[in-house]
């Protein structure tokens, strides 16, 4: 065992394949250049553990890790948690200090990723290697069984196997991935609507849980099994049921078809894919929000190749594709026109 150890992982923004990765389908995201750091050092005089984050102003003391606080630190003590259970080690008397440049509740991973650095932390602590396999299974843990969002695996997995200039591909049903080179005229540029989410509050399990009961409709494991809705699916669904698995599929679908089309460069096309993912996203599986649908709107008005809401929606960010050379621009038209928007 260490005296003190450091763990960091980084975010990431999601290009195509919004709300699959739960269904058993192909998304696409990217790393982004920000992270979070986690600190760990032995502390004598308490009994658990000492959280401090620089985001927050109250300090958290956990004397319990089986037990969620229902805040901002349950990521962590689930992390201590999922780790002294998976390898019988009882963890206690830890100072542990956040550190991070990567935003919070805007879509890009956050919790992810300080579930991955908490993670890497203690196994640097404590000395024990955790191939990244495990430490992908480890994490989306924390994340499902202990903080009891339900989320699939994607944002763990950008965090432990992707780059920052290269795209992932992965399906989610296999687990099998690549990645892909990005032309360096593009840019994926990330902004903030301004208007937070909090995916805790229920509004992403009651997505999951309509999706699962469509399933069992179909008697299918997943829905994206399906290549698209026939008439005899569409008879046993309601009109919600059906809008839901419509964008499910055609996501997919859209995720598979960007792979190629990014492999092939042409960027032109898939931009356009993104702005139908957004529209699908905004009409379909209704998780938009005002704020966000202006800001795609405006990036396309202003010369993108396409935009789209990024993450789980309900808030937080947008993502646009644009050539490098106009990046700038874009961001005076912006907060011309949307005063609140900050750019990552």
């Amino acid at each position: 065992m260490n005296n003190t150890a450091m763990g960091e992982a980084f975010g990431r923004v999601n290009l195509m394949g919004e709300h699959v990765d739960y269904n058993a389908g192909c998304v696409i995201p990217l790393q982004i250049n920000r992270s979070v750091k986690v600190s760990i050092k032995q502390n004598n005089n308490i009994g658990g553990i000492n959280i401090k984050s620089e985001n927050y102003d109250d300090e958290i003391l956990a004397n319990v890790l089986s037990k969620k606080m229902d805040n901002w630190a349950d990521f962590i003590i689930g992390a201590c948690f999922i780790f002294s259970e998976e390898f019988n080690i009882s963890i206690e008397k830890l100072f542990i200090d956040i550190n991070s440049n990567l935003p919070i509740g805007i879509g890009v991973s956050s919790s992810a990723a300080v579930t991955v650095a908490m993670l890497r932390a203690l196994s640097n602590y404590y000395k024990i290697d955790i191939q990244k396999e495990k430490l992908v299974k480890l994490s989306h843990s924390v994340e499902k069984d202990f903080v009891g969002v339900a989320g699939g695996l994607m944002d763990q997995f950008a965090s432990i196997y992707g780059t920052t200039d290269k795209a992932l591909f992965l399906d989610t049903k296999s687990n099998k991935f690549e990645l892909i080179e990005i032309s360096n005229n593009y840019d994926f540029l990330i902004i903030d609507s301004g208007k937070q989410r909090i995916l805790t509050d229920g509004t992403l399990n009651e997505k999951k849980e309509s999706c699962r009961i469509i399933s069992k409709k179909l008697n299918i494991e997943h829905l994206c099994q399906l290549s698209e809705l026939n008439h005899e699916n569409i008879k046993v669904l309601s009109n919600d049921e059906v809008e839901i698995a419509k964008h499910v599929i055609l996501e997919n679908q859209r995720s598979i078809l960007g792979k190629t089309i990014l492999a092939q460069g042409d960027f032109e096309q898939f931009g356009r894919l993104m702005t139908q993912s957004h529209k699908s996203l905004r009409d379909l599986y209704k998780v938009s929000t005002s704020e966000l649908d202006l800001l795609v709107d405006l990036c396309n008005s202003f010369g993108s190749l396409g935009s789209k809401l990024t993450g789980a929606g309900f808030g937080g960010a947008i993502v646009t594709l644009i050539k490098k050379e106009l990046v700038e621009d874009l961001k005076m038209f912006i907060i011309e026109n949307y005063p609140n928007a900050k750019f990552f």
